[in-house]
């Protein structure tokens, strides 16, 4: 069974196994933890109180606050101690209180997070989650297992995500939704269960998108959720709608593509099915 191994040395006030691997310029402060086969790259802060256990790996510049705890065992009860691991990106911040769990040999067995992501306190990240780059999940967000977040995701405080959940990218989940299903990329969701209430159109300012495509968001939307196509039961006549009202352009595409993995997957997801961005490299080791 893999377990945090003993042999921890008392470094700075901080105590650290001496196979973990901190690259120069990293600060560990008194009473952090940091476990075996566990790599901290340069300019990487780690609070007093915080725990990492390996095998992981994080990237530069993140910031790890007090009692966050970062790698620990999935949260599964099929989980038999076998070697899995988490791979964190660069310049993310883990406040207080914030769980990531590791993977799970009968998912990926890696628990992936990007760069430049926002991690408020008390928030938790299961096993096997893909969670991609500048996404913000406020207060008490609990993501389970095996959940695909993709970029520029933004979550209020409270929110609760099922297993196998896709969030495409730019979107809003409101504070205390809960979502059974995926959500939609660039699409406001709110309630219980969260369901779309219109375009995030504050995320898409933010974003650079261009006022035109908002305009095409904006009219797909209506075709899909408000008008006589209301939920989009037909996809495929939706888009000839949307086509004749000259709305069509990447973005919209993306949202109908995105709406028909959904609908072909079992409960509304579409799983870990990959998603047209960026694959998150792992940082390197030392």
């Amino acid at each position: 069974m893999h377990v945090p191994r003993g042999g921890y040395r008392l470094v700075g006030g901080a105590w650290i196994h001496p196979e973990a691997r901190l690259a120069e310029g990293a600060v560990v402060e008194p009473q952090a933890v940091i476990g075996a086969d566990v790599a901290v790259g340069k300019g990487t802060w780690i609070g007093a109180g915080a725990v990492i256990y390996g095998p992981a790996a994080l990237g530069e510049e993140n910031q790890v606050h007090p009692t966050a705890v970062l790698g620990g065992a999935p949260q599964d009860v099929g989980y038999g101690g076998e070697p899995t691991r988490v791979v964190i990106g660069s310049r993310n911040v883990f406040r207080e209180g914030v769980t990531v769990s590791r993977g799970t040999p009968k998912g990926s067995g890696v628990t992936r997070i990007g760069d430049d992501n926002y991690f408020m306190a008390g928030s938790h990240v299961g096993h096997d989650c893909v969670i991609e780059d500048r996404v913000v999940l406020a207060n008490d967000v609990l993501i389970a297992g095996h959940c695909h977040v993709a970029s520029n995701v933004n979550m209020a405080g409270g929110v609760a995500i099922v297993q196998f959940t896709t969030v495409g990218r730019f979107a809003f989940l409101g504070g205390l939704a809960g979502s059974t299903m995926d959500c939609e990329p660039f699409l406001a969701h709110d309630g219980m269960p969260a369901r779309p209430k219109g375009i995030n159109v504050v995320g898409l300012r933010r974003g650079g998108f261009a006022h035109a495509t908002i305009n095409k968001l904006k009219e797909a939307y209506r075709v899909l959720f408000s008008g006589s196509l209301k939920g989009g039961d037909d996809l495929e006549e939706a888009r000839r709608e949307i086509d004749r009202r000259g709305a069509i352009c990447d973005e919209v595409q993306e949202l109908l593509d995105f709406m028909k993995r959904s609908r072909a997957g079992r409960y509304g997801r579409q799983g870990q099915a990959p998603l047209k961005v960026k694959l998150i490299p792992e940082p390197p080791e030392g």
